[in-house]
């Protein structure tokens, strides 16, 4: 059985990650450490990042194990598949300071498939309605930053690049859909296994 503690850890978990990932960014904005780069704290600050993103993956395997998607088939795959794509994320990035090489199929991969199944996870939360409240459209909001961040980027700037603003209120959505999580955990008492 999935017990509620475990849930609130997994959106704990997401919302230290997601506070990491912010301070990994203040790091290497200031101090120019966009990947590859090179040098010890270049290294510390991607491996802050991939901490951090660790422990988002967390939090979204939390919300699948706490059925956040509905019983539903399509809430389901689309709660399996968007961990994947982060998931993938996360080994990008693994390599990348390994190799010392940026150029790796897959960033883009693993960035398309988070966008998509992340937009698709916010919807399948909103529509289960599992979630009540504001936590209901959390993760939705988070899919939605997500692909209008690009669109927006990419209009403006002519370059899909972020800055140091864009990726800090993307963390700001992650912490917002890792609170809904814990505070789902809070008010649920036993759900379905994973």
């Amino acid at each position: 059985m999935f017990y509620e503690n475990r849930t609130q850890k997994a959106g704990i978990l997401g919302m230290l990650g997601a506070g990491l990932f912010f301070i990994g960014l203040l790091i290497e904005y200031h101090y120019g450490l966009f990947s590859p780069g090179s040098g010890t704290l270049s290294v510390i600050d991607q491996i802050m990042f991939i901490v951090a993103m660790s422990g988002m993956l967390v939090m979204l395997w939390g919300m699948r194990a706490a059925w956040a998607g509905g019983d539903g088939r399509f809430g389901r795959i689309i709660l399996t598949l968007f961990p994947i794509g982060w998931a993938t994320l996360i080994v990008a990035t693994l390599i990348s300071l390994t190799s010392g090489n940026a150029d790796n199929i897959l960033f883009p991969l693993g960035g398309l498939a988070s966008m998509l199944f992340g937009l698709l996870a916010g919807f399948a939360v909103a529509v289960a309605g599992r979630w009540q409240g504001w936590t209901r459209y959390a993760p939705l909001l988070q899919g939605l930053y997500s692909l209008l961040q690009l669109v927006v980027m990419t209009f403006i700037n002519g370059s899909p690049d972020p800055t140091l603003l864009t990726e800090s209120l993307w963390m700001a959505t992650w912490f917002l859909t890792s609170l809904a999580l814990y505070v789902n955990g809070k008010t649920a008492v036993v759900v379905k296994p994973a």
